[in-house]
């Protein structure tokens, strides 16, 4: 009798499986990384941006949010020409994954510590990087060991997905989550070679200056403040382009001609001389960033500690204070 019951109980299931079909019987699952990709769509606003953070395909990327809208019964985005805009559920889902997300983070970085010395990445433009370098010594400290990394580059690394820890930039941080102090003021000059300026001790007249060769700093990505100074300044093309600073300011050393740079580069080389007053339209304060949740951890908190005392106590080289060595007679 059982046998028979359960016979006809299976046989009515498949009857009934093939009337509404099989789907009705597979409840849809989000999945971890369904999260994932839904968060970085959310933040480009569309597919087309998600695509290098999330390294998926748009197709990909479309169908996974599909199937993310399905299993969570919601309508996650407005689709428009324009890109992905979030409904009220889609922001609401984004405060939830980002907090999962930064869950799985801070374990990430508790497995790492366990297992290595802790790692505190410093995202940093080009000349900021290469004043830290030059000062290394002066942030170790024995009782707190730590592994740094110094970032460089113009686009600046996203603090609130943690790649980096620290961030010395050039604007007070906007974005909720993330905590700023500001550290010095900025100021920029041009500066040329000590025996470029000597041979042209015409250089103080403004109009000359432009007759002069010039040097300008173009890396991949948007342009420097300095180099689109430089583009305005001199009405045509600069005779050479680097595409890294530090082979600008060989170029300078060698004496190929004058560029834009910071006085605390310049300033602190003796053999450069400044062959103009600081340009006023460049300088800007140097902020210290970083992940508000993050800044107390005991390793993050003692380099940036370090790093602003680092730069606060050459206050006067990065103010532009203290002249480069100046050839004789100019």
């Amino acid at each position: 009798m059982i046998v028979d019951t359960c016979y006809k109980l299976l046989r009515n299931i498949s009857f009934f499986k093939k009337q509404i079909g099989n789907s009705y019987f597979m409840i849809e699952r989000w999945s971890w990384e369904d999260l994932r990709l839904f968060v970085g769509v959310a933040r480009a606003g569309g597919l087309a941006g998600a695509v290098e953070t999330t390294r998926s395909s748009a197709p990909t990327l479309s169908r996974r949010m599909l199937c993310l809208e399905r299993a969570m019964g919601k309508t996650l985005f407005n689709r428009t020409r324009d890109g992905y805009d979030l409904t009220a559920s889609g922001h609401e889902l984004l405060a939830l994954a980002e907090t999962m997300q930064n869950g799985a983070l801070r374990i990430d970085r508790w497995k790492s510590n366990a297992e290595t010395m802790p790692l505190v990445k410093v995202a940093a433009g080009a000349w900021t990087a290469t004043f830290v370098a030059r000062h290394l010594t002066g942030l170790a400290n024995p009782r707190i060991p730590v592994r740094l990394e110094i970032a460089t580059g113009i686009s600046q690394a996203d603090l609130l997905r943690r790649q980096a820890n620290l961030g010395l930039r050039n604007r007070r941080p906007e974005a909720r989550g993330l905590a700023g102090q500001k550290l010095v003021r900025v100021e920029f000059a041009i500066y040329g070679s000590l025996s470029y300026i000597r041979d042209r001790q015409e250089l103080i007249d403004q109009k000359r200056l432009q007759a002069c060769a010039w040097i300008a700093f173009s890396p991949s990505g948007p342009k420097p403040p300095s180099a689109v100074w430089l583009d305005d300044y001199l009405h045509n093309d600069p005779d050479i382009v680097c595409s890294s600073a530090q082979a600008m300011l060989e170029a300078v050393l060698g004496g190929a001609g004058l560029c834009v740079l910071p006085c605390f580069i310049g300033d602190a080389e003796n053999r450069l001389a400044r062959a103009s007053p600081a340009i006023a339209s460049l300088a800007h304060d140097q902020w210290l960033v970083s992940h508000d949740e993050d800044r107390h951890q005991r390793q993050i908190a003692y380099v940036r500690k370090a790093l602003a005392t680092l730069i606060r106590g050459h206050r006067a080289l990065f103010a532009g204070e203290r002249p480069a060595a100046s050839p004789d007679g100019l």
